[in-house]
């Protein structure tokens, strides 16, 4: 057998490059140095410790939590708020009373009893599927004549003129 060198420098690096991996793994679940800083970031959030670090880190601000309105009122005493804008006054004009139109000749004033019986039972709703008509009802023939007989006697006719010829 021939001895290829390209192929065991592949595997080789491939081998160092999973142990590697490996060793990072381990790592990270025995709790020692972490891989990468987010690494130790998301281990100190898990673990509980995320809020001191973020102390370390910034020792000038304290945490602590700031509803909106707390921190409203404080931009408002340091005189930072923006300041309402005076709305508009909406104008004391009533709106015009619109007259009903005047009735058309011969029509009537007052409700005829089949209005009210209209206006008492009739309902608008949407139209659906259900309100199409069917356009072949089964069972029905389409044409008024047979096409299966038809075609056979056109065949027939077809055939008593090349008989012809």
């Amino acid at each position: 057998m021939t001895w290829k060198p390209g192929r065991h420098g592949r595997a080789d690096r491939m081998i160092a490059k999973h142990e590697a991996a490996r060793e990072r793994r381990i790592a990270r679940r025995s709790g020692a140095a972490a891989a990468s800083p987010q690494d130790a970031l998301l281990r100190a959030a898990k673990n509980g410790e995320f809020e001191a670090l973020v102390a370390k880190a910034r020792p000038a601000q304290p945490i602590k939590m700031v509803t909106p309105e707390e921190r409203e009122a404080e931009l408002r005493a340091a005189g930072q708020w923006p300041e309402d804008k005076p709305r508009p006054e909406p104008k004391a004009e009533p709106p015009a009373e619109e007259t009903p139109p005047a009735p058309e000749p011969g029509m009537p004033t007052e409700p005829t009893p089949g209005m009210l019986w209209a206006e008492e039972h009739i309902r608008w709703r949407p139209r659906g599927p259900s309100d199409l008509r069917a356009r072949h009802e089964p069972g029905q023939c389409l044409v008024e004549y047979d096409p299966i007989e038809y075609f056979y006697a056109e065949q027939a006719e077809l055939d008593d003129e090349d008989d012809e010829w």
